[in-house]
């Protein structure tokens, strides 16, 4: 045998194992150059939010749950003041912040009773017209109109009884109507108005009294005169 064939031999079958070897290794690594690819070209999977609160969210609600209940914007008392004096500016601030208008004191007086009293008639025709119920009654069943009629506020007595005031309601402490009340105060402009939506002049208190015998015996002849044409036939 040719010893030189045997080397050729030998070296060419050391070469085709060797090249089997590489090829096998490239393989490898182009499989491990396309997993790796495929790893950094993939997103990440987001893990989803914990429901279960932080000892810092429970501290957090704890805080919420024992702060003090909110107080309102204006306090009633001043709201029911600012309608006794006439200060606009304070009520219409009230509305602003959702005040109830028909929320009322210990005495179950409301903003629309105190104008009325007092003859605001800006105020109560703000309150009214903002939902202020103008048959509301006080602790003795006495209306916005019954406290109007006490002095000389004809206009407000009228709107009052255009915005759906009970013309003749009874207070439940005398029997009192607003003619009543204005024929005592001798408010004689207010009889009028009173009279002219057809006030009831034959209603009589819980003594049987009159309103003409109220503006008699306080002395408001003026007032009596109306009253007594309106009885004539």
């Amino acid at each position: 045998m040719n010893p030189s064939f045997t080397i050729t031999k030998r070296k060419s079958h050391l070469f085709a194992i060797t090249a089997v070897c590489v090829l096998v290794i490239i393989s490898g690594c182009n499989s491990q150059k396309k997993t790796a690819n495929s790893t950094v070209t993939t997103e990440p999977v987001a893990a989803p939010p914990s429901s279960t609160p932080t000892a810092q969210d429970q501290t957090a609600q704890d805080q919420t749950a024992n702060l003090p209940a909110a107080e309102p914007a204006i306090p009633l008392e001043n709201i029911l003041d600012a309608a006794l004096n006439g200060d606009v500016e304070t009520i219409q601030s009230a509305l602003d912040s959702n005040f109830d208008v028909n929320s009322a004191n210990e005495q179950k007086r409301s903003a629309v009773m105190l104008a009325a009293f007092n003859g605001h008639t800006d105020i109560v025709k703000l309150l009214v017209r903002n939902g202020a119920s103008p048959n509301l009654r006080d602790s003795s069943g006495r209306t916005a109109l019954m406290f109007a009629s006490t002095g000389a506020n004809s206009d407000a007595v009228e709107f009052l009884i255009v915005s759906g005031a009970e013309l003749n309601a009874v207070d439940s402490s005398e029997g009192f109507t607003a003619l009543m009340f204005a024929a005592a105060e001798g408010q004689t402009e207010v009889v009028r108005t009173l009279l002219k939506y057809k006030a009831d002049a034959s209603l009589r208190d819980a003594d049987g009294e009159l309103a003409l015998g109220f503006a008699r015996k306080n002395g408001h002849a003026e007032t009596a005169k109306l009253l007594t044409e309106q009885q004539s036939p």
